[in-house]
């Protein structure tokens, strides 16, 4: 039973299984074997794309009715329409008169290749033609892209071609399986050229600090232009950046960074002017010279002058000088009219005599007194001329001022000529009038007004200059009366004659005073009164009232004999006080050495003896003893004599 069936006829009998006889008669039958051949193919190892829509039917084989199996023999065929997937597949051919298939099946091996369609992040790129760009420059995310120039088919283009604008048809091809993109990505490319190099009317530009200028402050002829430090490279410096003096690097800004490699150079200097000066900050000019704008005395170069302080338009320097404040300011030079900040004001005036006065610190002057007169002009070569009075200082050549003493009351001139700085002589004279306005006084004082007779008195005579100008030649006459006796005199200025009793004063100067002394013996008679005068003066007192002054004394007869010898031998018994009469209403009082009164009477007579009136040290009536006593004698009018005397027995 499992020989294997062959065509041809074939016999069946029955036989019985317990006895094991058969049928007498068999049945015949013919029998007919069918086996399809194994299909062949000319690929036993095929490989399809991802990207493709790949059955089982797509296996390639050289024989129709195929069916496939996944295994060598037995199972189940596969559907025609199931998806291809890497793999072994087995066909066999299948007769579809018997249905029989190929007992032997074909194996196949089936690999599925990658099919990856390229993507970009920018469908549309744009290139610049300084940068020579190339095919292999088109912005792809994946690697292994080839390009081309259609969407399909055609001849993949080189790497290194250069680009034109134009659209790029992107493809990939799997280096193991050679599948390509189902789909090629499209980018389209633009290739530019950068703008024009900038231009400018001036390759070296000047700045004023002044001006705070920037990056943005620099002349080009084009807009968009931006700015490096270097002649290639780096990065453009933001517009709003302060300018340095440098060089600075131009080119048109481009949007797609497609700048010209050629940079415009700028040099640029940033200037910062200093300040004006100037020897004189007052100028005077000459009307006659026609000076201008550029008289104007400065110390350096390009300073333009405007006539306000700030703001303004500068003065041409043909501009003709008035007199005013003029402002001055440094260019830095003078072709981009950089500014200093501040100006400097200079005053000009003008040489003008006529209002050049002779001036005066005193418009009333008095003979005598130094006053001064100037031309305040600054000139030199100057000729002083004085009428009635006499020059004390300045007054020569090259003074502006002279000191004046006056010689005499009434008309004076002070009279100055001089050239100018404009080479004109001009005379200016001032007339005035002296007056005497001097004053001199005199003061008598005693030291002593009421001196005994014989004693000595000092007579002070002082002349004081109280007005405002000298004196001179002052002769004071100071004639003792007959009361008196010259002792001796003294003064601090001038001389004394004692034979004349003139004192003659050559100069007295203005708050000067002087002193004269004399002291003099008290006679017992004559005339007390000492009068002091000024006699004459250069020049004549303004007020004589105060010209003569006197001092008179009136004499006390108390004369003390301060010894006495009480012992009645009828010879200078008693104590004596010559004159004491002439004050009856006196009081003497008489003290030892102790301090203790011993003797004490009212209206004294010239009888005291030496005997004590007063109880205490001694007893009253006794007689003192030889010593020295202090006596206080009190006249009537409130004069106190006070002294020692000395009692002997």
């Amino acid at each position: 039973s499992t020989t294997a069936l062959t065509s041809g006829t074939y016999y069946a009998a029955i036989s019985d299984p317990a006895t094991g006889c058969e049928s007498n008669t068999r049945l015949s039958v013919s029998v007919n074997v069918t086996d399809p051949v194994t299909p062949t193919t000319s690929n036993a190892s095929q490989t399809f794309c991802s990207g493709t829509t790949t059955t089982v039917a797509s296996i390639q084989v050289n024989e129709a009715n195929v069916i496939w199996f996944s295994t060598p023999t037995g199972g189940t065929p596969i559907a025609s329409t199931t998806a291809l997937a890497s793999g072994t597949y087995y066909g066999a051919i299948l007769d579809p008169a018997t249905g029989c298939s190929s007992s032997v099946r074909l194996p196949i091996a089936v690999a599925i290749g990658n099919t990856i369609n390229p993507t970009t992040n920018n469908a549309s790129q744009t290139f610049c033609s300084t940068a020579v760009p190339t095919v292999a420059n088109i912005q792809v995310n994946e690697s292994g892209v080839t390009w081309f120039s259609s969407a399909a088919g055609g001849t993949a283009i080189p790497a290194n071609t250069p680009l034109v604008s134009g659209l790029y048809y992107g493809n990939i091809v799997d280096p193991i399986t050679g599948c390509e993109s189902s789909t090629r990505l499209v980018v389209t490319v633009t290739v530019s050229n950068p703008s024009p190099t900038p231009t400018t009317t001036d390759t070296t530009q000047d700045f004023c600090t002044l001006n705070t200028p920037t990056i943005a402050s620099i002349q080009v002829n084009e807009a968009n232009v931006i700015w490096y430090s270097t002649a290639t490279g780096g990065t453009a410096i933001p517009s709003t950046t302060a300018l340095a003096t440098g060089t600075y690097y131009g080119a048109v800004a481009s949007t797609i960074n497609c700048e010209n490699p050629v940079r415009l150079a700028v040099a640029v200097t940033v200037n910062t002017p200093g300040t004006v000066t100037t020897p004189k900050t007052t100028q005077t000019f000459c009307l006659s010279a026609l000076p201008t704008i550029a008289s104007i005395l400065v110390n350096e170069p390009n300073v333009v002058f405007y006539a306000t302080a700030t703001g303004g338009t500068p003065l041409a320097p043909n501009t003709a000088l008035t007199a005013a404040t003029y402002y001055a300011a440094l260019l830095s030079n003078t072709t981009n009219g950089c500014e200093s900040a501040g100006r400097l004001g200079i005053t000009v005036n003008f040489e003008n005599d006529a209002l050049v006065q002779l001036t005066t610190n005193d418009d009333t002057p008095c003979v005598f007194k130094g006053v001064t007169y100037s031309i305040a002009n600054g000139k030199s070569d100057y000729v002083w001329t004085i009428t009635n009075g006499t020059i004390l200082s300045g007054g020569g050549n090259a003074d502006g001022t002279v000191t004046v003493s006056w010689s005499d009351i009434g008309p004076g001139r002070v009279e100055v000529s001089y050239i100018n700085n404009c080479n004109e002589n001009t005379t200016k004279f001032l007339n005035v009038n002296v007056a005497t306005c001097s004053d001199i006084t005199i003061t008598n004082v005693v030291d002593n007004p009421t001196p005994n007779f014989g004693e000595h008195v000092t007579f002070t005579i002082t002349v004081n200059n109280v007005g405002e100008g000298s004196f001179i030649n002052t002769i004071v006459s100071e004639i003792l009366p007959s009361g008196y006796d010259l002792v001796s005199f003294n003064t601090t200025g001038g001389t004394y004659d004692p034979a004349t009793q003139l004192w003659t004063i050559p100069a007295l100067a203005s708050g000067q005073s002087l002193v004269l002394t004399i002291v003099a013996e008290v006679l017992p008679s004559g005339n007390y009164l000492n009068v002091a005068a000024i006699e004459i003066s250069t020049p004549l007192d303004v007020d004589a009232a105060n010209n003569s002054a006197s001092a008179s004394v009136e004499p006390i007869c108390l004369t003390v004999y301060n010894e006495f010898t009480p012992n009645n031998d009828g010879a200078n018994d008693l104590f004596r006080i010559d004159c004491i009469e002439s004050y009856p209403n006196n009081e003497l009082k008489v003290f030892n050495r102790y301090g203790a009164l011993v003797y004490s009477k009212q209206h004294y007579e010239n009888d005291w003896d030496g005997t004590a009136n007063v109880s205490g040290v001694v007893n009253r009536g006794d007689m003192l003893p030889t010593g020295t006593y202090f006596y206080v004698i009190t006249i009537g009018d409130g004069t106190v004599k006070k002294g020692w005397l000395s009692i002997m027995r």
